[in-house]
């Protein structure tokens, strides 16, 4: 139910934001300079690798699917590419196994802005998009657990524990709305202020890419589809 909310909210307020007069001179999306995507990243897996001195610490992988949704801002210079910048929320972790018995999670939620080009192929149906983004951690929480029972949690409002700044590349390809993405984070997720521990973290977002020439396509996939029935 969470995620459905999500993906109504997300595609309610970006076609809120893209709303614009209509005109003579704007007549379809093709020819607006600026315009909104949806980017619904619920499905985010996460993998890491850790380290503290000379010994390392087996991670296991990640899913998380609330709260991860986005807003991208395309400048559209030319039909087949588009720089774009906007902004992300995201739920990014680990888990640690010490032994069998003691293992804890961690996950910070992130704001962020991406800064990327997409290139468009077989009229928008196939996107490939690369870049960069920085994102703040403004919220971390860790949980405790033995033998599978959870022993404490604590959760903290900009805390030292992690970094303070996110930062990574990113490519992804999108055909007819659906989307997959992969991350690379190039900062340590602990703070090396207050900790001599290395995490490094890689994930893979499967999500919704939705703008007006994407609706488009499905309507006029699905006009097609009916015409050829009757």
């Amino acid at each position: 139910m969470r995620v459905f909310s999500l993906l109504f909210l997300t595609l309610f307020f970006v076609r809120l934001l893209s709303a614009q007069p209509t005109s003579n001179s704007i007549p379809n999306y093709e020819t607006k300079k600026v315009t909104l995507t949806s980017g619904v990243e619920g499905s985010l897996l996460q993998f890491a690798t850790l380290k503290s001195g000379n010994l390392s610490y087996k991670t296991i992988p990640r899913y998380s699917y609330f709260f991860n949704i986005g807003v991208d801002i395309n400048f559209n210079l030319h039909a087949n590419f588009a720089p774009f910048t906007g902004f992300q929320l995201k739920n990014i972790g680990l888990i640690t196994r010490i032994n069998d018995s003691i293992r804890y999670k961690e996950r910070v939620y992130t704001i962020g802005a991406p800064l990327g080009v997409k290139f468009f192929l077989a009229d928008k149906k196939f996107m490939l998009k690369v870049g960069a983004d920085v994102a703040l951690a403004f919220n971390y929480k860790k949980k405790y657990f033995l033998n599978d029972d959870k022993l404490y949690k604590y959760n903290e409002f900009f805390s030292n524990d992690a970094a303070y700044l996110f930062a990574s590349v990113f490519a992804g390809v999108s055909y007819k709305g659906i989307s997959l993405t992969g991350n690379y984070y190039l900062t340590n997720f602990y703070n090396p202020s207050f900790t001599k521990a290395v995490a490094k973290m890689t994930t893979i977002s499967l999500g919704i890419h939705l703008d007006e020439n994407t609706l488009k396509l499905k309507k006029k996939d699905t006009d097609t589809k009916t015409a050829s029935i009757h």
